[in-house]
């Protein structure tokens, strides 16, 4: 657990928290939506400062109005500013990779339009990279489907600051699938938050 004078050194599984989207499916900036009275991407960071993660940084879109300061909030290590954001989440993944310290093993990726992820999620992850050390890719599976979040070793770093375009880290667990353990969830998929239709339900209580 992050402690308070815990310095980089002694940082070693990062959460990076992927907030950096243009929330064209939305229509308006989904990160600062309000749910239960705060913004949407509060929710995702609060989680992350619960888990196990000994640091956390979040990667956000500059362009959009506040995420900066909503994102600010106490506990989190480092705010990226992704002035390429229109080139896809791969810029976001290059981006908060290339900011990690030397002393990082590992790095968890989470997704900031997902509320409903809890630490529970995140500990588990954290739990099976410690548990399972033969895997380079830690992934959670929610009923037989794979989602966030997704540990990556350190060793499997350099091949995330090759991929492109807005695919994240997939093509990295296609091409080393033999090297992917899945941690369980052992409950349904964790939604994205990315259309109306989904917000409204996400706010009337129908995806939790």
């Amino acid at each position: 657990m992050m402690t308070a004078n815990m310095t980089n050194f002694e940082k070693q599984v990062w959460g990076i928290i992927l907030a950096a989207g243009f929330s064209r499916r939305m229509g308006e900036p989904k990160m600062m939506l309000p749910y239960k009275g705060k913004p949407l991407i509060q929710h995702a960071i609060e989680e992350c400062l619960k888990s196990q993660l000994d640091g956390i940084m979040v990667v956000v879109n500059p362009q959009i109005n506040n995420l900066a300061e909503a994102v600010n909030m106490e506990g989190i290590d480092r705010i990226l500013l992704n002035h390429q954001s229109h080139e896809g989440m791969s810029t976001s993944v290059k981006m908060g990779v290339q900011s990690l310290p030397e002393t990082a093993q590992a790095a968890v990726f989470l997704l900031g339009d997902q509320p409903s992820m809890s630490s529970a999620e995140i500990n588990r992850i954290i739990e099976d990279y410690h548990n399972h050390p033969d895997f380079s890719i830690i992934q959670a599976r929610y009923l037989d489907n794979p989602g966030h979040p997704v540990l990556f070793k350190k060793h499997m770093f350099h091949q995330l600051l090759d991929i492109s375009g807005d695919e994240g880290g997939k093509s990295v667990i296609k091409k080393c699938k033999q090297q992917v353990f899945y941690s369980n969830m052992n409950r349904k998929a964790i939604p994205d938050i990315d259309t109306p239709d989904e917000y409204r339900m996400l706010v009337d209580g129908e995806l939790n």
